[in-house]
């Protein structure tokens, strides 16, 4: 560990950058980076995202489909609606949530038949259904 934590904290400072979590155990450290607000909005992607989110709430999907989502899932529905080709990694960072996460929420959306992934996982786009 010696002098690295100093040098990231230094190195986060410079680029006006969050300091990292940092959680311990007797075995293993894991270190969490995180994007700074303004090197999001540099890459066009930082939007704010409620700090509360409710479990459900009713939205407006497509101009005559009103279906029950989180609030989660509905911001995933609004990035699809504006870019088909992207990514579960890039709406992880829009969200703020894992990649992981992502994908469950557009499992559902695909269960509740709102969503659905047109050609391969590389190359291919997704497209908002109506019921």
């Amino acid at each position: 560990m010696g002098t690295g934590f100093e040098r990231i904290k230094e190195i986060c400072k410079k680029e006006n950058s969050p300091f990292p979590e940092i959680e311990f155990n007797e075995n293993y450290f894991y270190v969490t980076f995180r994007q700074s607000e303004e090197y999001l909005k540099l890459a066009g992607e930082a939007e704010k995202v409620p700090q509360k989110v409710p479990e459900k709430v009713t939205i407006k999907v497509t101009e005559r489909v009103t279906e029950r989502v989180t609030e989660k899932q509905r911001i995933i529905l609004e990035k699809i609606k504006k870019d088909r080709f992207i990514t579960a990694k890039h709406l992880a960072v829009i969200v703020g949530i894992s990649e992981r996460k992502i994908k469950e929420n557009i499992k559902k959306l695909k269960d509740k038949g709102l969503l659905k992934r047109l050609g391969p996982s590389k190359g291919g786009y997704w497209e908002i259904l109506e019921k």
